[in-house]
């Protein structure tokens, strides 16, 4: 991939808690049209993993909670698709699309469309170079199916899209329709795949598992929990001969805080008796920061970024997280605040230490600033 601001190649880009990619070098977010759509034998095969995992995830949907064959199979689905995308396959990219649309990834809904709607764009308005030569119809005179398949979903969205993620309830329907039209594509008004269901309470167990995980562990988070569900959460048990609460497991080696929507304040769950202590039909905001995790940072940076995240200001202790809750309180589709190193490596430079970058991405998350890397 080339990155059209400072015209490098990037082996990989930084990868955003929003789904947004960025240069590494310059620091500047990349459009998924940056991506130049092109099928080989190498995406292909990675693509073809991708496929194979989800469709074994979808053997396991019917399993209750905790880290499931299904979360498993479906972070290895997710992951293949993601290498296969960045590498401008477009089947991948398709999928990539259909991942964000209906809520498998973690970004809050007004994200998850506008990726959705980047990802679908990024395929019919191509003209792809078919390397890998097969007898696959979807490659057939300029990945012509793909493209109608990425062309109507990409309508179907703005034809659903409500006001609120647009600011105007218009995105130009009929002018985007003309312009896909006008590169030969069909618009149907074929029924969308059936979306898929994310139980809540396996969404957040999954997201607490993945800090284990070898590959893209998160570093710190916030995720919103409604009336009870804590106490359905903490109901969880890891499966052991004395039945403890899983969610106590991890925090034996992560951070786990909980706050109070109510009143702000927070406990942290360190043992059972901490956890049965909390109140399980409240509604609170769960703060994880992973300790644990195989982070391509140093232990030393992951501690000066905890600590950031610890410190105290007017809003007391917790000063930085607590700014993030009061921010998604005032949105209704927000749940999930996900971060990974990527993240803070956004705002990271020669000069700017880990403390700084911490900062400018928690400030630009709240004013939602332009994502420069560049400190004002």
């Amino acid at each position: 991939m080339i990155c059209r601001n400072c015209n490098k190649q990037i082996a990989r880009p930084l990868e955003l808690y929003n789904g947004d990619w960025a240069c590494p070098l310059c620091k500047k977010v990349l459009n998924v049209k940056s991506v130049d759509v092109t099928v080989t034998a190498e995406n292909d095969e990675t693509f073809k993993l991708s496929e194979l995992c989800y469709l074994r995830a979808l053997k396991h949907l019917g399993e209750k909670f905790g880290h499931t064959q299904y979360d498993t199979l479906l972070e290895s689905a997710v992951e293949y698709c993601r290498i296969a995308a960045r590498q401008g396959n477009p089947k991948a990219l398709v999928r990539m699309g259909y991942y964000y649309e209906y809520g498998y990834l973690t970004a809050d809904a007004t994200e998850s469309i506008r990726l959705a709607y980047e990802y679908y764009r990024a395929v019919w308005s191509s003209s792809p170079a078919v390397e890998y030569k097969s007898d696959d119809p979807d490659y057939a005179d300029n990945c012509r199916k793909l493209r109608d398949i990425a062309a109507n979903r990409y309508l179907d969205i703005i034809k659903r899209m409500p006001e609120s993620h647009t600011g105007s309830g218009d995105l130009g329907y009929r002018d985007e329709k003309q312009k896909i039209l006008a590169k030969g594509l069909s618009v149907t008004d074929d029924d969308m795949d059936d979306a898929l269901g994310v139980d809540r309470i396996s969404h957040v167990m999954g997201v607490l598992q993945s800090c284990f995980s070898s590959d893209r562990s998160p570093l710190f988070g916030i995720m919103r929990l409604s009336e009870g569900e804590f106490g359905t959460l903490r109901a969880v048990t890891d499966g052991g001969s004395k039945g403890a609460a899983k969610i106590v497991r991890f925090a034996k080696k992560i951070t786990v805080v909980l706050f109070d929507v109510n009143d702000g304040s927070f406990k942290t769950i360190k043992t059972a008796d901490n956890c049965n202590a909390v109140d399980g039909d409240r509604a609170y905001y769960l703060y994880f920061f992973n300790e644990n995790g195989d982070h391509g940072i140093s232990k030393r940076a992951c501690a000066k970024i905890g600590k950031v995240l610890r410190k105290s200001d007017v809003f007391g202790e917790y000063a930085r997280v607590k700014r993030l809750i009061e921010e998604m309180g005032r949105s209704v589709c927000i749940s999930d605040y996900i971060f990974g190193e990527d993240d803070v490596l956004m705002y990271k430079s020669r000069f700017e230490s880990y403390e700084h970058a911490t900062d400018d991405l928690i400030n630009s998350v709240i004013n939602n600033v332009p994502k420069t890397g560049d400190r004002s």
